[in-house]
């Protein structure tokens, strides 16, 4: 059982006693909106909320019943919302999900992670278009608070920064020099490619986004990359040798 999982039955076990009540971790649905603008705002008041927190599909609007949700609902709800953790806000936000099973019936959980850089905004527009929780809803933040949300940020690390686009996993063992590493290490190259990607995962070579592919970061392209010409904005920090001719 992922780890998150606990707390979350927890936080909805609370939120539908006597009186069903969303909570500022965690908000139940019965499937998705079709509003891309009011996901966003949940999205990133989520984000920037200590611990991130929780949506809850399958669980029926006007009775606050878990009436459960199917296989095909579930898999189209999280690639949606993986899509929009993504391109819908600014930095992109993590998320995770696990089918669990509530009074007898299939939920969908899915994790919004909190996010390190803060504040999380809407993807295009300014800093003011930061959201949080408050009273189990979501809100636009004020200014206070967006201050209080920059107080406690993350300052983005160079190596730890995107050098590529979204790759999935032939492209990324195609692009960095994985043997070559592991070689200076002296360490045997494992034979299954999850074993090694888990592995660059672990060293911040590569971020994996929920499944659906994977950014390689600066570090792992500066340590590993097969012709730093692959990656904008790096191709100059190749390392250059210049032999000069006599002692001045």
């Amino acid at each position: 059982m992922k780890a998150w999982i606990n707390r979350a039955k927890e936080f909805l076990i609370k939120s539908l006693d006597k009186v069903p009540q969303e909570l500022n971790e965690l908000d139940w649905k019965e499937t998705l909106s079709p509003k891309n603008d009011k996901l966003c705002k949940h999205i990133s008041a989520f984000a920037n909320h200590p611990g991130g927190g929780f949506l809850i599909f399958g669980i029926e609007d006007s009775t606050a019943k878990p009436i459960g949700i199917n296989n095909k609902d579930a898999s189209n709800i999280v690639d949606r919302l993986a899509s929009l953790c993504r391109d819908g806000v600014s930095p992109l936000v993590g998320i995770d999900h696990s089918i669990e099973e509530i009074e007898n019936v299939p939920l969908l959980f899915v994790h919004i992670k909190e996010s390190a850089v803060k504040p999380v905004q809407i993807a295009g527009k300014t800093i003011e278009d930061s959201f949080i929780r408050s009273g189990g809803t979501t809100r636009k933040a004020s200014r206070q608070e967006i201050g209080g949300l920059l107080l406690n940020s993350k300052t983005p690390v160079f190596e730890e920064l995107h050098a590529s686009t979204l790759k999935n996993q032939v492209e990324v063992m195609t692009l960095l020099d994985y043997s070559g590493i592991y070689k200076l290490l002296k360490k045997p190259v494992p034979s299954i490619a999850d074993e090694i990607l888990y592995w660059m995962q672990q060293e911040k070579m590569i971020v994996d986004v929920d499944g659906n592919g994977f950014y390689i970061t600066n570090f792992g392209a500066l340590a590993a990359a097969q012709n730093l010409s692959d990656f904008d904005g790096l191709a100059r920090k190749s390392i250059r040798v210049i032999k000069y001719e006599g002692k001045n």
